[in-house]
């Protein structure tokens, strides 16, 4: 889930730093270099991200189950 979550909000992130430079008529290489990093930067934090969504969830989902496991007793 993480991975999957990272490369999207890397591609969200490329995507509007390439309209971002375009509409302020950037050279392409600059805008294309600020594209990239932002991708970076965002593949990265969206790794960290969905890596913490993922073990809240799974934490959540734990729980309930002990709790229902639990009433059965």
């Amino acid at each position: 889930m993480a991975l999957h979550y990272a490369f999207r909000l890397s591609l969200i992130a490329f995507a509007t730093e390439s309209v971002r430079g375009i509409l302020s008529h950037s050279d392409f290489i600059g805008a294309t270099q600020s594209a990239l990093l932002a991708a970076v930067i965002f593949f990265g934090l969206g790794l960290v991200l969905g890596e913490i969504a993922t073990r809240l969830v799974e934490e959540s989902e734990r729980a309930i189950f002990e709790k229902w496991k639990n009433n059965l007793d």
